[in-house]
């Protein structure tokens, strides 16, 4: 009796979970399928010398993860002299490095999925993620 009672629950949450949510959104969460900034040490600037880095971001657990419009933001401080360049899938720091020390900063990654319909509102379990970097740069 005990057993057939939390089956019973157990299909209502279910139930109420595909009526809400919708089978898409419940199927994403269960392969885990989320944007993902790669994790990495950046490089080490020198002040005065050229310096370039790469951030890269994929949509973990999905084949097609080409299909989906990537939208980057970075929010804290940039050394002097560092900028910054959106890519398909990636976010690049280049310039000439004019002050030394230590700056953190985050990069945070929304995606959608362009369809016939429109915009995919919901196209990942969750629909953004962000990373703490430090880029360290040395006299």
């Amino acid at each position: 009796m005990e057993k057939s009672l939390r089956l019973f629950k157990i299909c209502i949450a279910a139930s109420f979970a595909f009526i809400f949510y919708g089978c898409d959104e419940i199927f994403e969460c269960v392969f885990n399928i989320n944007p993902e900034i790669h994790q990495k040490q950046l490089l080490v600037g020198v002040v005065g010398e050229r310096y370039s880095d790469l951030i890269t971001a994929e949509i973990s657990n999905e084949v097609n993860d080409n299909d989906y419009d990537y939208f980057f933001d970075v929010i804290g401080e940039l050394p002097p002299g560092i900028f910054v360049d959106f890519n398909r899938r990636s976010v690049e720091l280049f310039g000439i490095p004019e002050e030394s020390g230590n700056y953190r900063f985050q990069v945070e990654l929304f995606v959608e999925r362009f369809d016939f319909n429109g915009f995919d509102g919901s196209p990942t379990c969750s629909e953004s993620t962000v990373r703490s970097f430090t880029l360290q740069v040395l006299d």
